[in-house]
């Protein structure tokens, strides 16, 4: 995957195996940045970069594994 935004360069991104919706790229991408956190971005607008720690990363992941955001998702 190309993807190398300006405000994170030089890390090793990487998506969800089913992320490809009608041959388009459709996801967050995710890596690690090298100094203790997460950095997740929308691969579709490289400015919308967030970092994390591992830790929140961890709590936002229970909650969507828990249906708390399923009335976002269309769950």
């Amino acid at each position: 995957m190309n993807f190398d935004p300006a405000s994170h360069p030089g890390l090793n991104w990487s998506v969800a195996r089913d992320s490809h919706l009608d041959d388009k790229v459709e996801c967050f991408a995710v890596a690690d940045t090298g100094n203790g956190l997460v950095a997740l971005a929308n691969i579709n607008d490289d400015s919308a970069v967030i970092t994390g720690t591992p830790g929140e990363l961890r709590k936002l992941r229970d909650a969507f594994a828990a249906g708390q955001y399923d009335h976002l998702i269309g769950a």
